[in-house]
């Protein structure tokens, strides 16, 4: 049973809180000033704490301090008014898992409280890195987070560009609407239509009931383009058209909907190549690239790289059931070597394949660590993987099937590879 400590000077609000998640199964305990709180927290455990910002004797952030300095690390959700989102985004800085603003609404609280597993450490989801390309990163988001214009994150695959979406999603006065992504590479051109605008019952053959598009559901929110450049022509005419109109028509309707969204799209293409070349329309970049955000390679931010592997190796432990005891000092010289073409993402697969092979209580080694392209000793790029590759890769399927007992779809997941690349595999290394 999660227990939660409440710290509101609003005794009214605190009760109202207080007894709807008693209701939803949970112990709970109120205060009303920070020094209470302190005491609260310092004589038993809590799975969470819920604050409101601004209290009689201090404000939450002075409680985040104070239990950062005793390496406290109970869950913290703000609570915020409209005008402190400012003091909102300080608080994330100093540890607090989230925040909320007032009015709370209860469906969206108890979805934060049933993400958060007893004994999280209340770190954020995401790693925000330190180095000086990421803060400037991180600072560009929230100068344009509440701006209501449409963004073009660029970057190469893997460096983060959904997670940034979703953060400027999460920092805009949108925030409480909808936040639908999209893979513009899974949407095929005969069928775009329907997706982005939606359709009538009848309005082709197969269409056997209404559908809501894609405008209809991220209504009053944020539609997340992902990888932008893989749209046909086709579809991008259509789509300008849209958006220069503010108005939209499903299939099958003879009425016009308008629609109010923000647009964040993202591509890892050379879409001024892409037009040259008659690939991309000009008039949809312009429109869709109000603001630019770049995201930066791993390798361009080299402090960030074995915190990160840190990061992501608590991530695995967690996920996994694990207590691997960090990395040795050569596995870490070669994480902090490796050029990481692939990213963060290359660094999570790499790191929780680690994780799998070695035992509970061990240090992970060099030799655990399977990187993709080439060691980080400076081999040649084109050099292909030595043959004792394949037998470790078959030692991260076999380790995979045992965590998973033999589920499959989970062991590619834990991979980090499709299902049928798992397939493929399988019947390579002659697994029945």
């Amino acid at each position: 049973m999660k227990s939660i400590l409440i710290i509101e000077d609003d005794i009214v609000f605190s009760r109202t809180i207080s007894n709807w998640l008693v209701k939803q199964g949970m112990k709970t305990q109120c205060v009303a000033t920070i020094a209470e709180a302190r005491r609260a927290i310092a004589g038993k455990p809590f799975s969470l704490i819920l604050a409101d910002m601004r209290l009689p004797d201090d404000n939450s952030l002075s409680l985040l301090e104070w239990m950062r300095e005793r390496r406290c690390t109970v869950p913290v959700i703000i609570m915020t008014n409209y005008g402190e989102v400012e003091n909102a985004v300080t608080a994330i800085k100093l540890g607090a898992t989230d925040y909320l603003r007032k009015p709370v609404q209860p469906d969206i609280l108890l979805e934060l409280i049933v993400g958060i597993k007893e004994g999280d450490s209340g770190k954020p989801s995401f790693y925000r890195g330190e180095s000086a390309k990421a803060q400037e990163m991180y600072r560009q988001i929230e100068l344009i987070a509440c701006a209501d214009i449409s963004v073009l994150l660029r970057g190469a695959s893997g460096t983060g560009k959904e997670h940034v979406a979703h953060e400027i999603h999460e920092r805009s006065h949108r925030w409480n609407k909808p936040y639908v992504p999209v893979d513009c590479g899974t949407v095929p051109e005969e069928l775009a239509a329907s997706e982005f605008f939606g359709h009538l019952k009848g309005a082709f053959t197969g269409a056997e009931s209404d559908k809501a598009g894609l405008f209809r559901t991220a209504d009053g929110g944020t539609l997340f383009l992902d990888e932008i450049g893989n749209l046909s022509y086709r579809t991008q005419v259509m789509l300008l058209r849209a958006l220069q109109e503010k108005r939209y028509r499903p299939l099958g309707d003879t009425r016009e909907y308008p629609f109010d969204i923000r647009l964040v799209a993202a591509t890892n293409e050379n879409l001024e190549k892409a037009i040259a070349e008659g690939r991309f329309r000009e008039d949809l970049f312009h429109r869709l690239n109000e603001f630019t955000i770049h995201l930066p390679l791993l390798a361009e931010c080299r402090e960030d790289i074995l915190p990160l592997a840190d990061f992501f190796l608590e991530e695995a432990n967690a996920e996994l059931g694990k207590r691997t005891g960090g990395f040795d000092r050569e596995a870490r010289s070669r994480l902090a070597a490796y050029q990481w073409p692939g990213n963060m993402r290359e660094m999570k697969n790499t790191v929780r394949g680690a994780v799998l092979l070695t035992p509970d209580g061990e240090r992970i080694a060099a030799g655990s660590l399977a990187f993709s392209v080439r060691e980080a000793d400076g081999a040649d790029a084109s050099e292909t993987l030595a043959l004792n590759d394949a037998q470790k890769e078959k030692e991260y399927i076999m380790r995979a099937l045992e965590e998973t007992g033999g589920n499959r779809k989970e062991a590619a997941r834990l991979l980090g590879i499709s299902r049928s690349t798992l397939y493929e595999k399988l019947r390579k290394y002659g697994f029945q």
